[in-house]
């Protein structure tokens, strides 16, 4: 379960019969086999995976009027769009369609058409930890995977980063700061980019990212 949905669910409710408790979660076999309320298997996990998805995605078209960057994402992107060589891109777990209406209020038109890669959820067959989107990403980009480097906020998007055989720098929240980031491989781990990165300091040696230079833009 996404920390995300259960922020939200909790906030807004779920789909009916769904409990996003953390104790009800660990119950879900149990309940299967008692009466069948939750998925009982693969298959039937990522149809309600989908379900709660889309739930999710019309939360977010609710809020999208009030929702504002992480301090320094825009900066960090008008960094790289302006870097000759660089190639920048969004790639999201969300459907293309809750998925354009916040991107454009958050990143704006502008900003987005100057990108050179855009990838939704549902223009792969994989969710993330997949590698699916960011392997397709490198892929229409023309770009080996090494010199790929991906700006995430969750375990789950670090895995498939990872999984991919790219860099990853993960910007955490308040309720993700305990989570073991470097632990599942993160190569660097920022609050927020308010400090100023910007992407001459992540490419400082070109699209080999050196380890050294992740290391020296990261906390603690």
């Amino acid at each position: 379960e996404k920390p995300k949905m259960r922020y939200h669910f909790t906030g807004l409710g779920a789909p009916e019969g769904t409990s996003t408790h953390p104790d009800t979660a660990k119950a879900w076999p149990a309940v299967t086999k008692r009466d069948g309320g939750t998925p009982a298997d693969e298959a039937a996990g990522m149809v309600l995976v989908d379900s709660l998805q889309d739930f999710k995605t019309e939360c977010y078209k609710n809020l999208v009027t009030t929702a504002s960057p992480r301090p320094g994402v825009l900066e960090l992107m008008d960094s790289a769009i302006a870097t000759p060589g660089l190639a920048v891109g969004i790639c999201s777990a969300s459907t293309r369609g809750g998925f354009e209406k916040v991107v454009n209020s958050v990143v704006g038109t502008e900003r987005l058409d100057m990108l050179d890669v855009i990838i939704a959820g549902d223009d792969v067959s994989n969710k993330k930890p997949h590698p699916e989107i960011y392997n397709l990403a490198a892929e229409r980009l023309g770009l080996a995977n090494a010199q790929c480097v991906v700006i995430e906020d969750s375990i789950v998007g670090l895995r498939a980063a990872k999984a991919a055989s790219m860099k990853c720098i993960i910007t955490y929240t308040a309720e993700t700061a305990a989570e073991d980031f470097y632990g599942v491989g993160a190569d660097a781990k920022l609050l927020d980019f308010s400090s100023g990165v910007k992407a001459s300091d992540i490419f400082a040696d070109g699209p080999a990212v050196a380890d050294d230079i992740l290391v020296s833009i990261r906390d603690a």
